[in-house]
């Protein structure tokens, strides 16, 4: 029952999928991957029971071995080996023996057969999206996501599938990003599903940043990204998302073009002394200037102007400035829009020139 690969291609496929695994009390097994022959190379399984991660690693395996082992630990003792050095293992009863040059490791294991994994659905749709266009759409947006909120569809990141649009949507109820891209070839049936938090920075934490493809599957209940030498499934969030078309503002009378970063800095300078618990900002545009201002319980106060066109009747509004400054961390371009209709009504906020994406900040009482 003899096991060897190479360190460096080890490495990176448990790297992989070590974000899956879990350390439950009631389950420990969950905390382990599972190794077993595949084809010319090695399989491994990681799982919470919500979400999975299948992958393929290079290396020789003999027929027998089904086993588990801590993912962490076998990580750690891997990425301690000489790059590219070859590392050997053996399963012997309820132990991984690991070795490489000098050193010699046992570890503990379970029994493969023990180790519990996700239901298997029926893909009823695949699209191709390269993993940089992926990774736009779910940067841009993951930060709206509610957290632990009583409304547990919010928790999450809708994606929609439609003819030739792929679509990105979180909301947390007070706050909403929106962005979507082409698709290079149309889905025949329209799809949407409800991604959970975690899964959804699974995602984040593995997408590159060029044009290698990835494959994302919808099924009765789960969704599937296959990477090609590794496959994330998941389960999706049971639950009707709100209509997020309803709530994004149109024809906003009044607008005002400023420098992203001149905005984010006079936010983060005032932050100074903003209260802690409400997070509070005065937002005031007019034509002749603009500013934010807060202040906290202590009576301590800041403002600060910034350069800003500005067209449209004189407006104050209150906002929760950690909002703000999500929404200035996502957009890419240079210079932002402010669409606003008045102090009671939320914002429309858009990268200038305008690109795909659009997030609502509802205003708050200070």
């Amino acid at each position: 029952m003899d096991i060897s690969f190479n360190r460096d291609a080890m490495t990176e496929a448990l790297q992989r999928i070590v974000g899956a695994a879990e350390k439950r009390l009631t389950m420990p097994i969950v905390g382990n991957v599972r190794i077993r022959p595949v084809g010319e190379g090695i399989q491994l399984d990681t799982t919470d029971l919500e979400l999975a991660w299948t992958a393929t690693a290079p290396g020789e395996i003999s027929g027998g071995v089904d086993s588990t082992v801590s993912v962490r630990k076998l990580l750690d003792v891997v990425r301690a080996a000489p790059p590219d050095a070859t590392v050997r293992a053996r399963v012997d009863g309820e132990r991984l023996a690991v070795g490489f040059g000098s050193s010699r490791f046992s570890l503990a294991t379970l029994p493969g057969a023990d180790f519990p994994e996700l239901e298997s659905v029926a893909i009823d749709e695949w699209l191709t999206v390269p993993q940089r266009l992926l990774r736009r759409l779910v940067e841009s947006t993951m930060f709206s996501m509610a957290q632990q909120d009583v409304r547990y569809y919010l928790q999450g990141l809708l994606l929609v599938a439609d003819g030739a649009t792929l679509r990105v949507v979180a909301t947390d109820g007070h706050r909403l990003a929106l962005s979507e891209a082409d698709l290079e070839h149309p889905v025949e049936s329209s799809q949407e599903c409800i991604i959970p938090r975690k899964t959804v920075q699974e995602l984040r934490r593995n997408l590159l940043e060029d044009e290698t493809p990835v494959r994302v599957g919808f099924g009765s209940g789960q969704i599937s990204f296959d990477f090609g030498g590794a496959r994330l499934t998941s389960k999706v969030i049971d639950g009707r998302f709100p209509d997020y078309e309803r709530v994004i503002p149109v024809e906003q009378p009044a607008h005002l073009i400023a420098e992203r970063e001149d905005l984010r800095q006079a936010l983060n300078r005032v932050a100074i002394v903003a209260s802690d618990k409400y997070r509070g900002v005065r937002f005031m545009a007019a034509e002749d200037g603009c500013r934010v201002m807060t202040h906290n319980t202590e009576r301590e106060e800041a403002e600060e102007g910034f350069p800003a066109e500005y067209q449209g009747p004189p407006i104050e509004i209150g906002f929760n400035l950690t909002y703000l400054v999500d929404v200035l961390g996502a957009i890419g371009s240079d210079q932002v829009r402010i669409e606003l209709r008045d102090g009671n009504s939320s914002a429309l906020i858009l990268a200038e020139p305008p690109d795909r994406a659009r997030y609502v900040v509802m205003p708050m009482r200070l």
